[in-house]
């Protein structure tokens, strides 16, 4: 199963959680392969995560403008989408400190529910 048309899902028999997100932030290692992208190209991985948030493909402009402050506009986004509760200040320190964890937690939550959404799952 795709998910974003080129991300493979293992995580399909994992049900999203309503209100809250799905993945720990330390969960990095559930999928190897987003884990992987994130850390040896993060602006890539931060660019396809605001392009899935918006539902639109990922392009060569958006890899050229991404930078770390916009995961956190992202994650914004990914708690409105899915209406998971504001937390301001707690989503600007963990971008602060552990940036990388919480672009590969966005990654596997953005794929998730997009294809439990895609199947009708909820």
């Amino acid at each position: 199963i795709t998910a974003g048309g080129s991300r493979f899902v293992s995580t399909m028999s994992v049900t999203p959680v309503n209100g809250d997100f799905t993945f720990g932030l330390c969960g990095c290692l559930g999928d190897c392969s987003v884990c992987i992208i994130t850390l040896l190209c993060p602006w890539y991985q931060i660019a396809k995560n605001k392009a899935s948030v918006d539902n639109r493909d990922c392009t060569v402009c958006d890899c050229c403008c991404a930078m770390p402050n916009l995961e956190y506009f992202t994650r914004q986004q990914i708690r409105a989408r899915f209406n998971i509760p504001y937390a301001v200040c707690a989503d600007c320190m963990v971008m602060i400190f552990c940036g990388v964890c919480a672009v590969c937690r966005d990654a596997r939550e953005i794929a998730l529910r997009n294809a439990a959404a895609s199947t009708g799952r909820r």
